[in-house]
This record gives structure tokens, sequence and C-alpha cells, in this order.
């Protein structure tokens, strides 16, 4: 009579631990000699159980200074790969008065690769402004959630 309860506990343990360790979150920054002298983007954290990235980035450069800032984006998908790392896309949240959205793919392709597309909409028109030749970054995995 005792194990039954037992056994539920335990079956209810293994499933919030399973669950876990889907969703955690994943910490990039620049590879050394991967993103030229001075990348823009300077940390990017995902959260895959929120489905929310914030990135440490550069707002403004001078000679002698880096202002800092912080960017806000909504994760959009997380594309499984055959590699077994999902590939991450995600778009900031563009502040009072930008006129351009930014498009990111986060993927694994040997190495952790940033691509970005700078999207400006006329109308409701969708229009290609840029498109960065991407980065190399440095990725850590916590599945702690």
């Amino acid at each position: 009579m005792k194990s039954k309860p037992i056994r539920i506990i335990l079956h209810a343990v293994v499933a919030v631990s399973a669950g876990s360790a889907v969703a955690g979150t994943i910490t990039c920054v620049p590879a050394p000699g991967g993103a030229g002298t001075a990348p823009w983007i300077r940390k990017i954290s995902i959260d895959e159980h929120s489905r929310t990235v914030n990135m440490d980035i550069v707002r403004r450069r001078t000679e002698d200074t880096d202002t800092m800032g912080k960017m806000r984006a909504d994760l959009l998908s997380m594309e499984e790969t055959q590699g077994g790392e999902p590939a991450y896309v995600f778009n900031a949240i563009p502040a009072a008065g930008d006129e351009v959205t930014n498009l990111f793919k986060l993927f694994k392709a040997g190495e952790w690769r940033l691509i970005r597309a700078g999207v400006v909409f006329i109308g409701k028109v969708p229009a290609l402004r840029a498109v960065d030749p991407g980065m190399v970054l440095d990725c850590k995995r916590s599945d702690l959630g």
C-alpha cells in the first residue's frame, strides 16, 4: 500500500526534472578573433522557457569608450537540426523611433555563428535593408532552466 504513493511521487519528480532539462538557457559571447576588432554585440542570453532573448550591445562608440546598452528580442523559433543543437531565430524589439527591425539566426555549423538581417517596413511591406556577414560566438548551455 505504501509503495503506490511513493511511485506517484517518483513519477512526478522524474517528469519535473525531465521538463527542466529540455528548457534551459544558452549564453554566447564573441569568440576571440571571430568577430573582427570590436563587435557591437557583446553578449546574448537566450531563455528557452520564457522564449526571451537579452543582448548586451554597444550603443555608441568613440575613440576612448563604448557606451553599452541592452536590447531585448523575442525567440520566434527553435528549429531542430541534425547536429543536435537547435537553430535559434529571434527578432529585436525595435525601440520607439527605430525604423529597422533586426532579425537574427544563431546556429551551430562546427562553431556557433550569428547572422543578422535588417528589415524596414514600408507600409506593411518588408524591405531588406542590410545583411550582416555574421560573427563567430562561444556559447555555453545551462539546463538548470
